[in-house]
């Protein structure tokens, strides 16, 4: 289990975590209150992006304290997320940045093309859907944040910070 070789967060770390996932958790209300909210079709039993995937070892870590503390264990589900327990997430209230803001219309900035890029659900929206430029999650500042946070968190405990963990390998 990777997990247990996993370090605790310094306070400071902890603390721009938790800042980070208010303000994303806050920009995630704000366009589920838009018209968007009536195609948003996820929620409780929808796990169709709850896949096998990995996270950086600061996510992992937070994940493996959540996953010790609740005593969860990974199961095999598949090619479905191994912490997925009756179609819902055991360890929903720490998920990792890319649980919480799958199903929304995801933006990024391809500064080289000078273009933004959409990555939306086609449960929620079809391919014609015309989303406004408020509808969009842009997710770079997001990320950015999320990488430096990730290389604080490395380079206190010595770990490859280019490494991903998969999330199964954060539990028993």
């Amino acid at each position: 289990m990777i997990g247990k070789r996993l370090k605790r967060l310094s306070p400071a770390i902890s603390h721009a975590y938790i800042q980070l996932i208010m303000e994303l958790d806050e920009r995630i209300s704000e366009i589920s209150a838009t018209q968007l909210q009536k195609q948003l079709k996820c929620g409780p039993g929808c796990d169709g992006c709850c896949i096998q995937f990995s996270v950086l070892p600061l996510e992992a870590a937070i994940v493996a304290e959540a996953a010790v503390a609740k005593n969860v264990t990974a199961e095999n589900n598949g090619e479905s997320c191994s912490l997925l327990k009756d179609g819902l997430c055991s360890v929903y209230e720490v998920r990792p940045v890319i649980c919480r803001t799958q199903g929304l219309p995801l933006a990024y900035i391809d500064e080289e093309a000078g273009a933004i890029e959409v990555s939306a659900c086609p449960v929620n929206f079809p391919d014609d859907y015309p989303l406004s430029h408020d509808e969009l999650m842009f997710m770079d500042s997001y990320n950015g944040r999320l990488a430096q946070l990730n290389v604080q968190y490395c380079t206190e405990n010595d770990i490859d910070c280019s490494v991903r963990i998969p999330l199964a390998d954060c539990v028993c």
